[in-house]
């Protein structure tokens, strides 16, 4: 056994005898042993025999040849374009200094990358690979069992055939065994093993077994995350840990036991069992079971742009992605990219709509209501209870609104009580169907229906329905439902100490008096009501009534 270190020029170091040629400029290091050396290139293009025995041969910086000769060898190429020749015995590349990322191949013999230390190696009888500090992808070959050890980084290994050790190490680790019994173990990190081209495979992380297709055989430890084969039946469950299990199509079966899952159908009539802890299921196309278990969880469809109609109350999806799904013991729901219609059940929902004009509709328990972008709707029409919705303060309270948050809503439906609709900064509309309703839309273009009953619209500032265009507008005033406009909030004269009440002087038009408050026929179908604040004889709001309409001084509070 020999340690022999180089010069900083080009050396051949050899156990090759006295007749060895020795290349023009090299210095000539007879001193490898048959048995367990360590050859130290140093610097310069190194050519190191490793001779017999279990060798450790580093080339150094350099375009170095290393040799290993007979044994079990681990060569270290360092900078450069370096030639990598394991000979017999069972040989391995090492990187394990490497920090920028290594890429390369056993199958084709070649490293590339660009900037780093595989950039330009080629390779010959190597079995084994140790990556480096960086995300490295490393790839088998389709003959010997390859042992590839990814070190530090998030790295990609590839078995292919054989029966190969994959170790992730440390970072978040990419990991296809391939055909054969493979051994696979993720390391630190959260690492994933892929099933990519396989047959049908059935995976338990729990028990770290797998079996069918290229699984046949897997002993599995430190996966977080499963990828099924493409479009065939897998069954793959996860741990007691946070799992990703994705069917990649076909009929599969999914169980998350314990932990935070995210569970993914994709194509096809998947069964997607969260277990324990907060899971989030993906069912994608096909007709999916979705079942939660314990923990707040949630069915998403947030990846697709097809409208979904998804009720948590009855279980059952419609439209898009939900078409055909059946959904127990799910509490939440993530909407598609389109316009969705969400239900949720008795208890505390969370309804998500992302993009599209969507209809949200919490029920019972304290729901999260968020829109997203487009106009959006909640929705407590048909509920017996009256309901208050201030879309201003983004909360709820009485009936079925009890506890209820809201967040990008434009659009309020009330109940068949007498509700409280407050709308926001921005256009609304308000609708509250049956009972005596209060609606004030704020400031913007409102929308305003009262429905059955005595309704009242309120407002309080001449802000909340400008002049011209942008005033509010009533759709279904009725003197017979003995709906009145409550102006006692608005101070009809801002010359004025105190809040002051309007006049109201029907149709004719304005004297120079602050306070004076007007109707007229405006257009077809259209009456629209006049307020001037400051007496300078000019409206300071408008607000328009569909139809033509005779208003008297009983239509008001004043």
């Amino acid at each position: 056994m020999a340690v022999v270190n180089g010069t900083a020029g080009n050396d051949l170091i050899h156990l090759l005898g006295d007749g060895v040629v020795v290349p023009p400029g090299y210095t000539d290091i007879p001193q490898a042993t048959a048995l367990g050396d360590t050859l130290n290139g140093l610097g310069g293009n190194d050519i190191i025999h490793g001779g017999g025995g279990i060798d450790l041969i580093d080339g150094g910086i350099g375009d170095d040849k290393l040799v290993g000769g007979n044994g079990d060898d681990v060569l270290t190429g360092g900078a450069g374009g370096d030639r990598f020749e394991g000979g017999s015995g069972i040989d391995t590349i090492s990187y394990a200094g490497a920090t920028v990322a290594v890429v390369l191949n056993l199958l084709s013999g070649v490293g590339s990358g660009g900037a780093n230390d595989s950039s330009g190696d080629s390779f010959i009888d190597m079995e084994n690979v140790i990556g480096g500090l960086g995300g490295d992808t490393i790839i088998g070959n389709n003959v010997a069992a390859n042992v590839l050890d990814g070190g530090s980084g998030d790295d990609e290994l590839d078995g292919l055939a054989g029966n190969d050790t994959l170790i992730g190490g440390a970072g978040d680790d990419h990991l296809t065994g391939g055909s054969g019994a493979d051994q696979i173990d993720g390391g630190a990190g959260i690492d994933l093993v892929d099933y990519a081209g396989s047959a049908a495979v059935t995976i338990n992380l729990s028990a770290g077994t797998a079996s069918g297709g290229d699984a046949t055989g897997d002993v599995l430890s430190g996966i977080e995350n499963v990828y099924g084969a493409f479009l065939v039946n897998d069954i793959l469950t996860g741990s007691a840990g946070n799992n990703l299990l994705d069917g990649r199509g076909g009929d599969d079966v999914l169980n998350g036991l314990g932990g935070a899952d995210i569970l993914r159908g994709s194509d096809d009539d998947d069964i997607l069992n969260g277990g324990d802890g907060n899971d989030v299921l993906y069912g994608e196309n096909g007709a999916d079971q979705l079942d939660g278990g314990t923990g707040i969880d949630t069915a998403s469809y947030d990846l697709r742009p097809e409208a979904v109609i998804v009720d948590l109350a009855a279980g059952t999806g419609s439209g898009g992605e939900a078409a055909g799904d059946t959904l127990v013991g799910i509490e939440n729901i993530s909407g598609s990219q389109g316009a969705d219609t969400l239900a949720g059940d008795a208890g505390a929902n969370t309804l998500q709509g992302w993009n599209g004009d969507d209809v949200l509709r919490g029920r019972g328990g304290a729901d999260t209501l968020n829109g997203g972008a487009g106009i959006d709707l909640v929705s407590y029409w048909g509920e017996a209870t009256g309901v208050t919705v201030n879309l201003a303060t983004g909360t709820g309270s009485g009936g079925n609104a009890a506890g209820d948050t809201f967040a990008a809503i434009e659009n309020v439906n009330g109940s068949n009580g007498g509700d409280t609709l407050i709308g926001s900064s921005g256009a609304n509309a308000l609708s509250g169907f049956g009972g005596a309703d209060v609606l004030r839309g704020g400031t913007g273009k409102d929308m305003l229906t009262g429905g059955a009953g005595a309704d009242r619209f309120s407002y309080v500032a001449i802000a909340d329905s400008t002049v011209g265009a942008n005033a509010d507008r009533i759709t279904d005033f009725s003197h017979a439902q003995g709906d009145r406009i409550d102006l006692s909030l608005m101070d009809a004269n801002t010359g004025a100490p105190g809040d002051q009440a309007f006049t109201f002087i029907g149709n004719g038009l304005y004297t120079g008096v602050a306070g004076q408050l007007r109707f007229a026929v405006t257009a077809p179908g259209v009456t629209t009501i006049a307020g001037d604040v400051d007496g300078n004889g000019t409206s300071d709001f408008h607000i328009q009534l569909t139809g033509t309409i005779a208003l008297v001084a009983a239509d008001f509070v004043l």
